[in-house]
């Protein structure tokens, strides 16, 4: 009988350890997912897109002036592009923006995990999901990634329209491919 109850006494014992040690564990994997659950404020948040022209690929950057987001789901008016160069912009609004099914980018992000973001962007008709960089500092956390406008978007239209307005300009290339970057200041 003795060694009966020292039996479950052990098996108690061991038990409770056992799911004391997964409680543990769950709770280490719930902090890490709630530490990469990212709210992003738009008040310290900026949008930075650089699209590409020329043979050597010279970078043009820009941003948009009207994005808006609820929760993790974002909307960027295309009208509100922004270069710094009004020429260019309006260029971009009636050539390339004008030539998409619609004026408006929405979206959404997911959790981060493993340095990486799932970002969905829906565009010109197409919704694809893509797996961003994500770091973060103690000044800032920086999600990037690149996109094709033409092999993730079918974007051929909207990229001709713009190459054939600025083809000088481009010295007769422009490139499909437009990297983001989303930097929150901390």
């Amino acid at each position: 009988m003795q060694k009966l109850l020292l039996t479950l006494c052990a098996v108690a014992f061991l038990s409770a350890c056992s799911s004391s040690s997964k409680s543990e564990e769950n709770a280490e994997t719930t902090e890490a997912t709630e530490a990469t659950a990212y709210s992003f404020d738009l008040s310290n948040t900026k949008l930075k897109w650089t699209a590409f022209k020329t043979p050597d690929k010279v970078g043009v950057p820009g941003t948009f002036d009207d994005i808006s987001m609820e929760g993790n789901s974002f909307t960027i008016n295309t009208n509100s592009v922004n270069t710094g160069n009004p020429d260019r912009d309006a260029k971009l609004k009636k050539f390339f923006f004008g030539n998409l099914s619609d004026s408006l980018i929405t979206g959404s992000y997911g959790a981060a995990a493993n340095g990486k973001i799932p970002v969905t962007i829906s565009m010109n008709g197409t919704e694809k999901t893509f797996d961003f960089d994500v770091a973060d500092s103690d000044t800032a956390t920086v999600v990037s990634g690149s996109i094709d406008i033409l092999t993730d978007f079918s974007g051929s239209t909207a990229l001709d329209a713009i190459h054939e307005a600025c083809k000088e300009l481009h010295m007769d290339k422009t490139w499909p491919d437009v990297s983001l970057e989303v930097i929150q200041t901390k």
